[in-house]
């Protein structure tokens, strides 16, 4: 037995006595993970080169504050905050982007943002070799507000508002409101407004889709039945989650939003299909709404919870949208996209088709002059959209976050631990009262220098790399 084999074993007898010596790391927990299998998608590999925010603030709470130190008080609250900025900033531009997400891009052209998203860095989709081909940003388009519009131009405000008998208060759009006798919202008081005579503040925006059904009151005789009814819808029967229309609307969707009287707030169409009603000879669709779902979920239900109340006023309209706003700026850019052509998809690089514009590509947008596709980010409703030819393809988007979002990722690279350290220092002095200024400018340059220190530190630069780059320049690299 060897030297060093002694060594081990004596240590190994020693920790089992339970011994304070622990002189290596449990290497057989690391490969293997916490179920005992290595290779699985449960370990955690790699995870030494970070050391934990937890951790940081422990060792910053032992080493830089208390008597006879830098900061001889300071609550641990405080530290905590300033370490959570100094991640966040530290994230942004000095430790390495590790986030990244992959999805498919649907039929609608659009993806929505990652929860923790900030700024992206590349956006690239995956070709059948599994290469990333980076999709490019686009200035020359956009997704407007568009708002609806009259037939002589001008622009159209909704009027339908109905009084919900069980609150006493009027209802518009899906928006829970009390107005006085001037149409002005009040938060409390006496509702002066006549049913279905006021008009909202704002113009109504243009939706994806939009479906309005009047219910005008009229008496009608339905064919083959001999039945006579009023033109109003029918809430129920069953369950009282379905609605029944006297006419054929084959454009509702299931998901579309449903206003009208009586109808719960945030309530959705769940199915679409024909109405089970005599008196009722059009369509049918069936109701949901969190409310609904939620009462549906306890032991014993009430199964009134969410319905709606048979409360139909003439002369107003059960209103089925799609609330998702669309431009016509964004309609024919996403029906056109880069290029009218049917073979898009599979675009070949060295089509002749070029060869027919010889002398009249003079002064191409280069950031256009390319095959991959476009986007841009709409960062009022949180969406990617995409040019047509990315359709169907997959995305891979490699973004920042302020690494604030899980505990789990609130770790810091250990090239970046002093900077941590110099960051906080700093933001405690500067905030701290009495601190003589030199103090606070001379820790000011400290964060600089180690955040300096830091990126170079995780540039990743590797000389071997570098020469292997260059050598196919015209520069011969000695090596």
């Amino acid at each position: 037995m060897g030297l060093l084999d002694g060594f081990i074993q004596k240590q190994n007898e020693e920790t089992a006595e339970g011994s304070l010596i622990d002189l290596g790391l449990d290497s057989a927990k690391y490969y293997e993970g916490v179920d005992g299998v290595q290779n699985n998608g449960v370990e955690n590999y790699g995870n030494y080169q970070f050391i934990s925010l937890e951790d940081i603030i422990n060792s910053f709470m032992v080493a830089y504050v208390g008597e006879d130190k830098i900061i001889n008080k300071v609550k641990r609250t405080d530290v905590a905050f300033h370490a959570q900025r100094a991640l966040a900033e530290l994230s942004f531009d000095t430790l390495k982007s590790v986030k990244s997400y992959e999805l498919e891009v649907p039929d609608t052209l659009t993806l929505p943002l990652p929860q923790d998203y900030v700024h992206y860095t590349k956006l690239c989709w995956i070709d059948s070799a599994g290469v990333k081909r980076i999709i490019y940003p686009t200035s020359k388009t956009s997704n407007p507000t568009a708002y609806q519009q009259n037939s002589d131009g001008t622009l159209k405000f909704e009027e339908n508002v109905w009084k919900n008998p069980e609150t006493g208060l009027y209802e518009e759009y899906g928006v829970t409101r009390s107005y006085d006798s001037f149409g002005n919202p009040i938060a409390s008081g006496t509702h002066n407004v006549a049913d279905s005579s006021f008009k909202s503040k704002t113009p109504l925006p243009q939706f994806a889709k939009e479906i309005r059904i009047d219910v005008t009151g009229d008496s009608r005789t339905m064919a083959g039945s001999g039945n006579t009814t009023t033109n109003y819808v029918a809430y129920g029967p069953g369950s009282g989650m379905q609605i029944n229309f006297q006419n054929t609307y084959s454009n509702i969707e299931v998901g579309m939003s449903v206003f009208g009287p009586g109808i719960p707030l945030n309530s959705t169409v769940a199915t679409v299909g024909d109405s089970t009603s005599a008196n009722y000879e059009g369509t049918g669709i069936t109701i949901t709404n969190p409310e609904r779902v939620a009462d549906q979920l306890l032991e014993n239900s009430t199964n009134t919870a969410g319905r709606p109340l048979n409360v139909q006023q003439a002369n107003t309209q059960i209103i089925i949208v799609d609330m998702n706003k669309q431009s016509d700026t964004w309609e024919k850019y996403k029906q056109k996209g880069l290029l009218e052509h049917s073979n898009y998809n599979n675009f070949v690089y060295d089509t002749d088709r070029f060869d027919f514009n010889v002398g009249q590509r003079y002064g191409l947008d280069p950031a256009h002059a390319q095959a991959n596709g476009t986007f841009y980010i709409n960062d009022t409703t949180g969406l990617i959209h995409f040019s047509s030819n990315v359709s169907g393809k997959t995305i891979v988007l490699d973004y920042l976050s302020d690494s604030l979002g899980t505990d789990a990722e609130m770790k810091v690279h250990k090239f970046a631990e002093q900077a941590m350290y110099m960051c906080i220092a700093y933001a405690v002095l500067a905030t701290k009262a009495n601190v003589q200024e030199y103090i606070v400018q001379r820790y000011k340059k400290e964060k600089f220098a180690s955040t300096r220190n830091a990126k170079l530190r995780l540039s990743n630069l590797k000389l071997e790399e570098l020469t292997r780059i260059l050598r196919s320049r015209s520069k011969h690299i000695k090596h």
